[in-house]
């Protein structure tokens, strides 16, 4: 599921770039100007959104795509070497930018990715303007016909390094699955194709758009998670349970879920622990039968709601629901130098269905009830309230 929210909004702005470059000429031409402005403008809106969220990645990998297509822009094409420095600049800046923990723009923890840069940079303008023997070897040295490459301009040795960084961004992404490993594919992806793009002004231009444009959504899209999902257990929030509420005109059934004795459990196993448990009853009841999508709440509480259901209807799936998590141990002092502890976690539940509630806060108030009575009736127990 992870890998699909990245992959499908970036085919999506592939196919959306794709289409405007074969119909590009049909539009207004006040619309066709418009295209030459697109890298400025969203990199301009980039770099304000990394330094307002102090992203350091975000500003990194936008200025990556951008400069990727200024150098293009700039006709430095005629200036191998210059272009192959650039390049080879490029890939490494966005291979470590993909690969480093993101320790913010501003703050002393990201000296490394700063300095990195400016050593790049440093590297890069003295090889250039002392004409450095490395580099012209590097250029020169071929591992295969150079027939073969007269698609490019750049070595075969730059691009060699482009397949190694691609290739271990790629193998980074697969097993550890994080977004920002796969920005970093996508940018230098897009690095590469602008540079292909010879005598092609107005694709490099899409190319360097479509990489900006994601980088764009993915910002949102964090943005929307950090809000709406719950980060401990991986459950939507409370602001999208209020807002889901909110949204409901027909009847829904309302569960509260509350992990019995969590209190005592935390002072007696720590916090860690703890969490453990959160996360453990957060996959139980996401798992629930009859339709019931799971929030959590706040605390050690969770709400489950079910559209279009009575109480009654789903009575029977709760009951599984808190019998499932009695029945599965839990093992507690996992460390080396202590011997493991089975643990028995139970939730109570309370259960009521939007009959009868003027609105959904007295829907709420009804299901808290009905766990305060579940609660006072022994725990590890569903009790029902309409």
């Amino acid at each position: 599921m992870d890998n699909l929210k990245n992959i499908i909004p970036a085919i999506t702005i592939i196919i959306a770039t794709t289409f405007l470059y074969f119909f590009h000429a049909k539009l207004p031409a006040p619309a066709q100007d418009i295209f030459e402005l697109l890298p400025y403008l969203l990199l301009a809106t980039l770099v304000l959104l990394s330094i307002f969220f102090n992203q350091g990645q975000l500003f990194y990998l936008s200025m990556a795509s951008f400069l990727s297509w200024l150098f293009f822009e700039l006709a430095l094409q005629s200036q191998p070497v210059l272009i192959e420095l650039c390049f080879i600049g490029l890939v490494i800046m966005i291979s470590v930018t993909g690969l480093l923990v993101e320790k913010g723009l501003f703050s002393l923890a990201a000296w490394k990715i700063h300095l990195l840069t400016v050593l790049v940079i440093g590297l890069a303008y003295g090889s250039w303007a002392r004409q450095a023997d490395w580099l012209i070897a590097w250029q020169a040295y071929q591992l295969l016909p150079s027939s073969w490459f007269q698609w490019t301009t750049l070595s075969q040795l730059s691009l060699l390094l482009f397949l190694i960084c691609m290739v271990g961004l790629l193998t980074v992404y697969v097993y550890l699955q994080q977004r920002k490993t796969f920005n970093a594919v996508l940018t230098l992806l897009a690095a590469m194709l602008i540079n292909i793009w010879q005598g092609n002004s107005l694709a490099a231009t899409l190319t360097c758009s479509a990489a900006l444009l994601f980088l764009l959504f993915t910002t949102f899209q964090q943005s929307w998670h950090l809000a709406y999902v719950d980060q401990l257990t991986g459950l939507p929030g409370r602001r999208a349970l209020e807002e889901r509420l909110q949204r409901s005109l027909g009847i829904y059934a309302l569960a509260m879920v509350d992990v019995d004795h969590f209190k005592k459990f935390n002072d007696t196993y720590g916090h860690d622990v703890g969490d453990d448990v959160l996360r453990m009853i957060a996959a139980k009841i996401d798992e629930v039968k009859g339709g019931g999508k799971a929030y959590r709440y706040g605390g050690e509480e969770f709400t489950i709601v079910f559209n279009n259901h009575s109480a009654d209807e789903i009575k029977q799936h709760l009951q599984e629901v808190i019998d499932v998590v009695a029945e599965t141990p839990f093992v507690v002092n996992r460390r080396k130098n202590q011997k493991p502890k089975k643990v028995q976690v139970t939730i109570s539940i309370g259960l009521t269905d939007s009959l009868g509630h003027a609105n959904a806060a007295e829907t709420i108030k009804t299901a808290d009830d009905a766990l305060y009575t579940a609660k006072k009736k022994g725990r590890n127990r569903l009790s029902l309230n309409t």
